[in-house]
């Protein structure tokens, strides 16, 4: 299909070339079509960008196939293995993806923008939807957590592509990399824990 083609030339182009530096001439020549299609199916260059968010080309997709793949009616205890396993998911999946890491990076220069601010809203609310089935007590604001869960993986991701080690953590290794991943299942088991003995004190 021509727009699907058009959406994955877009990622190749913005993955060699930075978000920043790619544009609709570079894609409809990768995608090997004339770019007066791209104007037609998507508006122009925020129009594709938006399309290749919303279509699951960035990680909208891989955060629904997450959710489908989790029961319903999880206990509060299971709910907390998936949590983590989510959130080590997302970490393995977001440094295969430069595509992504490059959108992301092209938001944080340009956070003021209205589609920043959009392509920002549209992937809080798979934050949310996440959270919503996933997170073990909600009084406990999961939401808040699972933020500050998504943004370290996100820094450190980004990090590595520019650093060799994060203290004694090596970032070119398999063995590193595992290391985080021990650590991501330790927070969330210790937060299940804590989450536990609040709330048996406020029964």
């Amino acid at each position: 299909m021509t727009m699907e083609r058009i959406l994955r030339a877009m990622g190749e182009v913005m993955a060699e070339r930075g978000t920043e530096k790619a544009g609709i001439n570079a894609v409809a020549d990768r995608a090997g079509v004339n770019k007066v299609l791209i104007y037609r199916y998507f508006g122009g260059w925020n129009g594709l960008l938006e399309a290749y968010v919303h279509r699951g080309f960035f990680l909208s997709m891989f955060n629904e196939k997450f959710l489908d793949s989790v029961p319903d009616n999880v206990p509060p205890e299971a709910r907390s293995k998936a949590w983590s396993e989510y959130t080590i998911q997302f970490m393995r999946e977001f440094r295969t993806r430069k595509s992504s890491q490059e959108l992301i990076r092209w938001e944080m220069s340009n956070g003021e923008t209205e589609l920043a601010r959009r392509l920002a809203d549209f992937r809080d609310q798979s934050y949310k939807n996440m959270v919503a089935k996933l997170a073990p007590y909600s009084d406990f604001d999961p939401l808040a957590i699972t933020s500050l869960m998504v943004a370290a993986v996100t820094n450190i991701v980004l990090t590595s592509t520019q650093r060799d080690h994060i203290g004694d953590i090596d970032l070119t290794s398999d063995s590193g990399w595992e290391r985080l991943e021990t650590a991501i299942r330790r927070i969330y088991s210790s937060l299940n824990i804590a989450l536990e003995r609040e709330q048996a004190k406020t029964k």
